[in-house]
């Protein structure tokens, strides 16, 4: 597991994301916030998010967190592409990203649809109070440079921290979420038909790409 500490002071909070995927392949991260900083990190990679969930409760303390991001889909339409994925691409390409980045729910491995919905009903089932977004690190440290300069500080150093990375990225979105950052919005809306298989309303927080300047700074 991974630690890492700051001594920074401010307002607590605890957010924490995860990475979805199969066999040694499921990143978890949890981090406690005084402010905007982030100043103690703990994060590992597992199988499944049963064993997630697990070492989340294990390293944090009785506060619940406030919110909880997952690099994974988290609500399904009908049709054949959802309104959030278009946005979350047209931002992309416009700061010269390839769109390809953002796949359609219909065409991705399994591991990462299934784990992806099990921990969000986890999630609600263990921390009902915290808020969820869905969270799409890849796409969202190439148009948010505070989110890349976080990532950068939180200096991951195992073999297989990518799927940490890709946790605390996504906790960086649940702490935007948690804090209303300006600049970002909530994409979940735009789609009118969308069903949520985990049974609990989620969000999927992202920044807004014609308010890319309004943005708040996470150290």
């Amino acid at each position: 597991m991974y630690v890492a500490t700051s001594n920074d002071i401010g307002a607590k909070m605890l957010c924490v994301g995860f990475d979805p995927g199969g066999k040694r392949a499921f990143g978890w991260c949890a981090i406690e916030f005084e402010g905007e900083i982030a100043t103690r990190t703990m994060g590992g990679v597992v199988s499944c998010a049963t064993e997630a969930i697990e070492r989340v409760k294990d390293v944090i303390s009785t506060e619940p967190p406030a919110a909880v991001g997952i690099d994974a889909p988290l609500f399904w339409t009908d049709g054949n592409d959802r309104e959030a994925d278009k946005a979350v691409r047209k931002f992309l390409c416009s700061k010269g990203g390839h769109g390809g980045t953002v796949g359609h729910v219909n065409s991705l491995r399994g591991a990462c649809l299934v784990q992806g919905i099990l921990v969000a009903r986890k999630v609600a089932f263990e921390w009902p109070g915290a808020a969820i977004t869905e969270a799409h690190p890849k796409a969202l440290t190439q148009v948010w440079p505070d989110a890349l300069h976080f990532g950068k500080r939180i200096q991951l150093t195992r073999p297989d921290d990518d799927h940490m990375y890709d946790a605390a990225i996504a906790a960086f979105s649940a702490h935007a979420l948690a804090t209303r950052a300006a600049g970002w919005r909530d994409l979940a809306p735009l789609d009118m038909d969308a069903y949520f298989p985990s049974g609990k309303h989620v969000h999927y927080w992202f920044p807004e790409e014609n308010r890319s300047d309004e943005r708040k700074a996470i150290k």
